[in-house]
């Protein structure tokens, strides 16, 4: 036998190398397949400017992993910064431009592609993007600007005003002296004037604050700042575990 392996060294050796790239050239090609093929569906979608609720239809396009590949509205021009679209009556979310996902108990940021899509399911909150699709808690998501996406509930608080959010809803301080909310549960809108008397602006949780004034995360008595330069941030890829974030 040892005799024959010899004999065969040369031929063996090339057929197997041969065998490892054809398999491995088989599962790239699937992977490829999966992530560039689309199929499209038109849904029903909605978003807030100011307080102006405009829905619209979307044909959304998907891969074989399900992850959003592209949206494009079908009545009308939207122009797409980071307001978040919300998919109808579904708990989905999709977030037209490049996030981060903050992790405030590891002290953790990382960036996330534009149309990245958020979605409830089994009371878990999933993140779903190209190389990723798994569930997190105690994370939001943030602009890089003045918007602030939560996927806990959460207490805003302005000067004296204190307002619970629901799960998946978000704030927005884009315009000098006015701070915006949408509460998703209610499907609210809601513009704040701020003044000097509510010129704080906090986010609580039961484990965290955010001072939305100087986009600093308070954790135990330390504090975070957010980065607003995502090209300095890891991307968010599936290694990250779930444990990372919460313990």
């Amino acid at each position: 036998m040892k005799q024959f392996i010899k004999e065969k060294y040369n031929i063996l050796i090339p057929v197997f190398l041969g065998v490892v790239i054809l398999i491995a050239l088989f599962l790239y090609g699937r992977e490829y397949r999966n992530n560039r093929y689309a199929y499209e569906k038109e849904q029903d979608v909605y978003q807030y400017f100011s307080k102006n609720k405009i829905e619209y239809k979307a044909t959304i396009s998907r891969n074989r992993k399900d992850v959003v590949l592209d949206i494009k509205s079908k009545d009308f021009n939207v122009s797409l910064d980071s307001t978040p679209i919300y998919i109808k009556d579904n708990d989905k979310v999709i977030f037209p431009k490049e996030m981060s996902a903050v992790f405030p108990i590891k002290d953790r940021q990382y960036a996330v592609n534009a149309l990245t899509e958020i979605y409830k399911k089994n009371d878990l909150y999933y993140l779903n993007q190209k190389g990723i699709n798994k569930s997190f808690d105690y994370m939001f998501l943030y602009d890089g600007k003045d918007l602030y996406f939560f996927i806990d509930t959460v207490t805003l608080k302005v000067g004296d005003k204190e307002i619970t959010l629901s799960p998946m809803s978000y704030i927005d301080c884009s315009y000098l002296n006015l701070l915006s909310y949408y509460d998703k549960e209610s499907d609210t809108y809601e513009i704040i004037e701020l003044n000097s008397n509510s010129s704080t602006v906090l986010v609580e949780t039961k484990y965290m604050t955010i001072d939305v004034s100087s986009d600093e995360i308070i954790y135990k008595d330390d504090f975070t700042m957010l980065i607003n330069n995502f090209s300095s941030l890891p991307k968010l890829v599936d290694n990250i575990e779930n444990s990372e974030a919460s313990n």
